[in-house]
């Protein structure tokens, strides 16, 4: 495996949730929960990022009063701050993303989007912040074209990911990655998602899993979910718009492309059996775009998935 160069950190919050973690597991192999997806629906707080970024505590409360009960956070250092405002609201933040650079330390493609790495901030302290405020999963988010130009670059990503996740484990943080259109793509005899699922560590790299993303590559979602039974803990859930050519380009696409839940051709009913058949943990909406007003976006998905009653 590559070395990752990172110096250990004493976790003492880390140490406490861990025992927690483990408490809590124990409890659940004994009486499983068993719950619809509708229950306890997930919003990917990226969906309204620039209404959050503008006003994150009326932001936060339209996204409560819509109904949604979890979050997933785009922004680690966000955590100690809104994790409260959240929890006041009646919901949890389950998990966050987080950028890939912390991993493969490239920084150039993103720091040309305008996104810079954070001063004296690493994934240790991304660890340590999860841990503190009691977010269970830490995920990566998406791998920039420079972290991705060879199958070489994937693999790599996977060991690498596989020490991240023992360092997460240890502190009672389980470590996931997400994917896009472009971890389909045929390469090599193979593709890059297939070797990084064959490198990855099931206990230490968990995944989640977008439908939208999957569909658009050519793929069929719920075949995917029962496939990596057991490794796929999240969904992401959006819908593609009829017509949409294939692609596993993922940043040419086009915003038109992106449709709330049930306004497209995905079969939600089937994703969602699927999905409780294998375990799967929780879901989120997310829209990258949408191309009616975004909060009307996320109550149709909402108000749909209430309607699969899944």
């Amino acid at each position: 495996m590559a070395t990752l160069g990172i110096p250990s950190l004493t976790f003492t919050a880390c140490e406490t949730r861990k025992k927690s973690n483990e408490s809590r597991d124990k409890t659940l192999a004994v009486e499983p929960e068993m719950h619809k997806f509708g229950d306890h629906l997930g919003l990917q707080l990226y969906t309204v990022r620039d209404y959050f970024l503008d006003n994150p505590e009326e932001t936060l409360k339209k996204v409560a009063e819509i109904g949604y009960k979890e979050l997933e956070f785009f922004e680690t250092q966000m955590l100690s701050q809104y994790v409260p405002v959240v929890n006041d609201l009646g919901m949890r933040v389950v998990s966050t993303h987080f950028l890939p650079g912390y991993i493969t330390n490239k920084w150039n493609e993103a720091n040309q989007m305008g996104i810079n790495k954070a001063d004296n901030y690493s994934i240790d302290h991304i660890i340590e912040d999860c841990a503190r405020s009691q977010v269970d999963y830490m995920g990566i988010a998406i791998l920039f074209n420079e972290e991705r130009t060879s199958l070489d670059d994937y693999k790599l990503l996977a060991d690498r990911a596989n020490e991240v996740g023992e360092k997460s484990k240890a502190a009672g943080v389980q470590l996931y990655y997400h994917n896009h259109s472009f971890e389909f793509e045929p390469m090599e005899g193979t593709t890059p998602l297939e070797a990084m699922i064959n490198i990855f560590d099931p206990d230490l790299v968990k995944l989640e899993l977008d439908v939208f993303w999957t569909t658009i590559s050519g793929n069929d979602p719920s075949s995917w979910i029962k496939k990596l039974s057991g490794q796929v803990v999240f969904l992401h859930l959006k819908d593609l718009k009829p017509g949409v050519p294939q692609d596993y380009t993922t940043f040419d696409v086009s915003e038109e492309a992106f449709q709330a839940v049930g306004d497209g051709i995905i079969d939600f009913e089937k994703v969602l059996t699927s999905a409780q058949e294998t375990g799967v943990k929780n879901t989120f909406v997310e829209q990258d775009h949408s191309p009616i007003d975004i909060f009307e976006s996320i109550a149709r998905s909402y108000q749909y998935i209430q309607k699969v009653n899944l």
